[in-house]
């Protein structure tokens, strides 16, 4: 069986090919793992046959993987102080020899293998989670966990194979060796990095459409009913609807407070002094902080990844950990200080005041304004003190990869983040506004399948026809000006 079956990332999940046996389900032999220790190695190749070796050490790989993982889970439940500490270390102790083992097994691999295609199945060969039930695993997968191995995370293989997914996409190489179909290479057109670009591309057309409305709003006038909405804030509505209706996120937010604020002031519009106008100024500066952050969709991951990622990593874990934790330990002092320097500048009492307090002495505007100043100076001071310590701005000499430019602590995240990217965008994935065409199948499917007709074998290709003539066609164009080298 060995030699007769091929297997590779375009090959289906479960095949029904004769001859072929179902994968084997990851988490019972994890707990067997658990149970057996280091003895469990030499009885996974008796227990299970594989068709080649990529498989065998994909499924080696998610038995070490979900091993370390399930260590962390048993640190989380543990309430017992003394429990908790064991399992602190049992965690530490497992994770390192887990690391180790998976890049032993990957490197091993290397040694004997020369072909590309059988790397990549190693990552994206699908394996069940138990013996029953459809949930599936993917060593990929596993490499967007916290508790992620670094040193199968940075295993120069693993970041190799991870920008060519990215660049050209899990088919371009099936659609050449096994000769697909016009359609097949039609659809391997659109990458992961493809669709991403057509992603952010809509939430720029978002973006635009809100600047221009909050730029140049509709003038306020009487209305009699009818609807005031034109394209514009049509676009903007859609748009928000659509961001909404896919599975929430960071880059959520904005929508969160566009959509309302358009629906709520319906048959009108936001106009400026009324508090939905307001929000609006609010989503935009959410989406423009969203869309620099490593998380897609974003524009680090749309220029140069392995540069961009880890510097907008680099910048939001220092937001995290310096300027909004100095900031709000300074808050408290710094709000006072600038009520006190504010309300002695004045040379009328204030309002809220009694009327017969007259204005601020000079001796105390002085005071008053040398408190404010030692509050900022105390902010800048707490600020630099911190990026001094903050470990993270040291650049890395111990490593010549570029996702570690900052430090190895800032290039695993950033890897982490590029890695959830790709496993984002995989084929068939409808960007926004276009996951609304889902709704438009998936409704009435689900309306069908509660009266008792079941239609399931027939939303995969209704989905992917209506994904060919809308995002595959955009996605077309897009890749063809990467391949003349336009973008």
């Amino acid at each position: 069986m060995n030699e007769t079956l091929q297997v590779d990332e375009a090959t289906p999940l479960l095949s029904a090919s004769p001859g072929y046996t179902k994968r084997p389900a990851v988490l019972p032999v994890v707990r067997r793992y658990r149970l057996g220790g280091s003895n469990a190695d030499y009885t996974l190749d008796s227990q299970h046959r594989f068709p080649s070796d990529a498989e065998r050490i994909a499924f080696s790989l998610l038995v070490q993987l979900h091993y370390n993982e399930s260590q962390y889970k048993a640190l989380d439940e543990s309430s017992d102080i003394l429990e908790s500490w064991q399992h602190t270390r049992a965690a530490s102790a497992v994770a390192e020899d887990a690391g180790r083992r998976a890049s032993e097994m990957l490197n091993q691999f290397l040694l004997n293998q020369s072909s590309s295609s059988a790397i990549q199945t190693i990552f994206w060969t699908a394996f069940p989670l138990e013996d029953t039930g459809h949930t599936t695993t993917r060593v990929i997968d596993m490499l967007t966990e916290d508790h992620a191995s670094p040193e199968l995370l940075t295993h120069p293989v693993v970041e190799a194979v991870v920008i060519k997914c990215w660049k050209y996409g899990m088919k371009v190489r099936s659609a050449r060796d096994h000769g697909l179909s016009l359609i097949g290479y039609f659809d391997a057109l659109s990458t992961p990095r493809v669709l991403h670009f057509i992603d952010v591309l809509g939430q720029l057309v978002f973006m635009g459409s809100l600047i221009h409305y909050l730029l140049y709003p509709p003038h306020f006038h009487i209305t009699l009913g009818q609807n005031e909405q034109g394209t514009r804030e049509r676009i903007l509505t859609v748009m928000s609807a659509a961001s909404l209706a896919r599975r929430w996120s960071m880059h959520t937010l904005p929508a969160m407070l566009v959509f309302p604020a358009f629906v709520m002031t319906l048959p009108s519009v936001p106009l400026p002094g009324n508090v939905s106008f307001s929000v609006l100024h609010i989503a935009l500066l959410l989406q423009l902080v969203l869309l620099h952050l490593p998380t897609s969709p974003s524009l680090p991951a749309a220029v140069k990844p392995e540069s961009t990622i880890p510097l907008s990593t680099l910048l939001s874990h220092g937001a995290m950990h310096i300027v909004i934790p100095v900031t709000l330990f300074f808050f408290p002092v710094l709000l006072l200080a600038t009520f006190l320097v504010s309300a002695s500048l004045v040379d009328t009492p204030l309002t809220v005041l009694a009327n017969f307090l007259e204005a601020t002495p000079m001796d105390s505007r002085l005071s008053f304004f040398v408190l404010f100043i030692t509050v900022i100076m105390l902010l800048l001071g707490g600020f630099g003190v911190t990026l001094a310590m903050f470990p993270a701005l040291t650049l890395s000499t111990a490593s010549t990869s570029r996702w570690d430019r900052y430090s190895r602590e800032i290039g695993l995240h950033a890897r982490r983040s590029f890695v959830e990217a790709l496993v984002q965008y995989e084929p068939y994935y409808f960007p926004v506004p276009f996951n609304l065409l889902q709704l438009v199948v998936r409704v009435p499917c689900m309306v069908f399948s509660g009266l008792g007709y079941p239609v399931t074998p027939y939303v995969e290709s209704m989905e992917r026809v209506l994904w060919r003539v809308s995002v595959g066609l955009i996605g077309a164009v897009v890749s063809g000006f990467w391949l003349w080298g336009l973008m």
